[in-house]
C-alpha cells in the first residue's frame, strides 16, 4: 500500500469519527431530553461530572491541533511521512507530547479549577489493586490486541497486499544504532504512555463520556487514539487496545493503570521485535 493510500484511508476514518462524534453529542443530547431519569454517564468509576461546555471546545480544538498534519492534502501528508525519523526527531515528537500533556494538566488546574489528581484517579491508587490489576489484565490484553492484529493485517493483505510496517518499527528493527534504540525504547515505554494516557483517556475520553456515555466515549476515543499513529495497519489493533485501556480505567478510575498496561504492551512489542526476528 502506498503512503499516499495510507493517508487517504486515514483521512476517511478521521471524518468517520468526527462525524460519529458530532452524530453521537446530537442523539445523547435528545435522548438526555426524553429520558432526563437514565444517568447516562455516571455508570463506572471515571469522573467525568465536572468536565463542562469549554472542555468540549478545548477538546475540539485539541484533537485538531493533533490530527492537522495526517488532515493536509494526501500528497503533502505522504511526503512528511516519508522523513526518516532520526534521534532528534524522536525526541523533538517526545518532548512536544510531554509538553501538551503538561499544557493541559496546568489548564485543568489553573484555569478550569479542577484537581487533576482526583480527576484522574490518582488519589485512589491502591498499589495492591494496580498490581492485581497489571497480573490479571496484562496476558488477555496481548491475545485480545494480538488476535485483532494477525486479523486485521490478514484482512488487509487480501484488500491491500504489499502493506509496510511503520518507519519506525522498520528503522528500530534494522538498526545498529544503540543511541536510536535507546530513544525509541525511552519514547515508547516512558514518555507515550503517559503523554498519550493523560490526553486520550484522561481528558478526551473523561469529556467525551460527560457528554455521552462510556462505551460511546471509549469507542470513540480508542479511534482517535489509533488514527493518530498515522499507520492503517495499526489502526485496529491499536483501537481495540485503546477500548481495553478504557476499560481498565472505568474498572479501577485511576489512570494510572492505563499508563502501566500501555507501558507494559509497547515493552513486549519491542521485546518482540528485538527477540522475535
Amino acid at each position: 500500500m502506498s503512503e499516499a493510500a495510507n493517508i487517504g484511508i486515514l483521512q476517511d476514518m478521521t471524518f468517520i469519527a468526527v462525524m460519529a462524534v458530532a452524530l453521537g453529542l446530537l442523539g445523547y443530547r435528545v435522548m438526555r431530553r426524553l429520558r432526563p431519569e437514565v444517568t447516562w454517564n455516571h455508570e463506572g468509576l471515571v469522573v467525568s461530572r465536572p468536565y463542562a461546555d469549554i472542555d468540549l471546545v478545548v477538546m475540539t480544538a485539541g484533537l485538531a491541533m493533533l490530527l492537522q498534519g495526517i488532515m493536509q492534502p494526501v500528497t503533502e501528508a505522504a511526503k512528511k511521512t516519508d522523513l526518516l525519523p532520526d534521534v532528534s526527531m524522536i525526541v523533538l515528537s517526545m518532548v512536544m507530547q510531554l509538553m501538551i500533556a503538561a499544557l493541559l494538566l496546568i489548564y485543568l488546574s489553573q484555569l478550569r479549577g479542577l484537581n487533576p489528581a482526583e480527576l484522574f484517579g490518582f488519589n485512589l491508587i491502591r498499589w495492591r489493586m494496580v498490581l492485581r490489576t497489571i497480573v490479571l489484565w496484562t496476558v488477555p490484553m496481548l491475545l485480545v490486541v494480538g488476535g485483532a492484529a494477525y486479523l486485521a493485517n490478514h484482512w488487509l493483505q487480501g484488500v491491500a497486499p504489499g502493506g509496510e510496517e511503520q518507519e519506525l518499527v522498520k528503522m528500530f528493527q534494522t538498526s545498529d544504532d544503540l543511541g536510536l534504540r535507546a530513544t525509541i525504547i525511552m519514547a515508547a515505554v516512558v514518555g507515550a504512555p503517559i503523554a498519550e494516557e493523560i490526553m486520550f483517556r484522561g481528558f478526551i475520553y473523561g469529556v467525551l463520556k460527560r457528554y455521552t456515555d462510556g462505551p460511546f466515549a471509549a469507542i470513540i476515543s480508542g479511534l482517535f487514539f489509533a488514527i493518530m499513529h498515522s499507520h492503517v495497519g495499526s489502526l485496529v489493533p491499536l483501537w481495540v487496545l485503546a477500548v481495553i485501556l478504557c476499560a481498565a480505567y472505568e474498572i479501577t478510575g485511576c489512570l494510572l493503570v492505563p499508563m502501566l498496561l500501555h507501558a507494559l504492551f509497547n515493552s513486549t512489542s519491542i521485546s518482540v521485535m528485538l527477540f522475535g526476528n
